[in-house]
């Protein structure tokens, strides 16, 4: 570990002092066993940030000796366990000297001109906004493809006024503001954005979202689920269109093509599977305890008196819906199924199956 930050960011042209009349930042970090990358996080953030945070969620691993090998140079905050995308946010804010505040994961990397925009930024217009939207380059298994679908530069609001800007813990949605006239937004270029470095493995993308499926779906308002399932199916099978339609992408955006694809269409279809689930509304682990004692009374006659029949599941939706439903169902498939690669999903991935025969 390198002990010379401060010197090495003088030796690079960082800001290592604080200007008379300059908008202060804090920089905030959530970790959970980040010991692989969070002190490169550090080093960068103690170059220009005012206040360094790291909010560290009782990583078990050597984080928090790293974090402690920084001493009063940053800020070490530990807080419960919670889940991706279950974060409560509103209490980090305090942890903040500084009312503005930039958020950030340890996959994420910003470059010296980004810093100095939202620096330049905040001093200009900074009474006049509640949140900036800063753009984020995100490459996954090691590949940024800014191709198609798969173009990936979006932009987060990760730089907030802690006392103006809204602030909810919903994923992928915590911050925002009443007025969009009051949301600054910083203009992408190859160097000026956040590295967005996520997911070196598969492994590591299962894991994640095997998280944020089930928190995205359980986040959806009941009256919105059916419009979500409709638009996240829509989502996925626009994007296996996309993979069928284009066989000559390899020339042009390399191997990066297939991983990409199947790791988007994995998310969208798992939140329909989350959101399916939910509709049911059916308590699938008590009805296989019910039905295992039933089995165990039936088949080998131990336990307590069973009922004459196996017990039912229960789901709050009708499993067979009526002939108006399925003229409605059928309808909404023949629109979002395109007639030229025709009649159902199962083409689509026989296609595929067979590119690689």
């Amino acid at each position: 570990m390198n002990t010379n930050t401060q010197q090495d960011c003088e030796k690079n042209g960082c800001d290592t002092g604080v200007e008379k009349n300059r908008t202060k930042i804090s920089f905030l970090v959530i970790v959970y066993n980040e010991e692989a990358r969070i002190d490169n996080v550090i080093k960068q953030a103690l170059c220009w940030a005012d206040e360094v945070i790291v909010i560290d969620k009782s990583s078990t691993d050597k984080t928090g000796d790293i974090c402690n090998f920084y001493g009063d140079k940053i800020k070490h905050v530990i807080v419960p366990y919670a889940q991706q995308g279950q974060d409560d946010l509103k209490p980090m804010l305090a942890a903040s000297a500084n009312d503005w505040i930039f958020f950030s994961t340890a996959s994420e990397m910003p470059t010296h001109r980004l810093v100095e925009s939202c620096k330049s930024l905040l001093n200009k217009q900074g009474e006049g906004l509640d949140l900036v939207y800063v753009p984020r380059k995100r490459y996954m298994y090691g590949i940024h493809t800014p191709y198609g679908k798969l173009a990936d530069v979006t932009n987060y609001p990760f730089l907030i006024h802690r006392g103006r800007a809204q602030v909810q813990n919903k994923i992928h949605a915590n911050f925002s503001t009443k007025d969009k006239s009051r949301a600054g937004r910083i203009e992408y270029d190859e160097d000026c954005c956040v590295h967005h470095l996520s997911y070196p493995t598969v492994a590591s993308f299962m894991n994640s979202h095997l998280q944020y499926m089930r928190v995205d779906a359980e986040q959806t308002p009941d009256d919105l689920v059916d419009a979500v399932i409709q638009r996240t199916f829509t989502q996925g099978n626009d994007l296996l269109r996309e993979l069928c339609e284009n066989r000559n992408a390899e020339g042009s955006v390399g191997e990066a093509w297939l991983g990409h694809y199947c790791t988007l269409l994995i998310q969208r279809f798992g939140i329909c599977l989350h959101l399916w689930e939910r509709r049911r509304g059916s308590n699938v682990k008590q009805y296989y305890q019910d039905l295992s004692a039933a089995i165990l009374k039936k088949e080998w006659n131990v336990g307590p008196l069973a009922d004459a029949d196996y017990p039912r599941l229960t789901v709050a939706h009708v499993t067979n819906p009526s002939i108006t439903e399925r003229t409605k169902i059928n309808k909404w498939l023949r629109k979002h199924l395109p007639s030229k690669l025709r009649h159902s999903i199962r083409k689509r991935l026989n296609a595929v199956v067979a590119w690689f025969n």
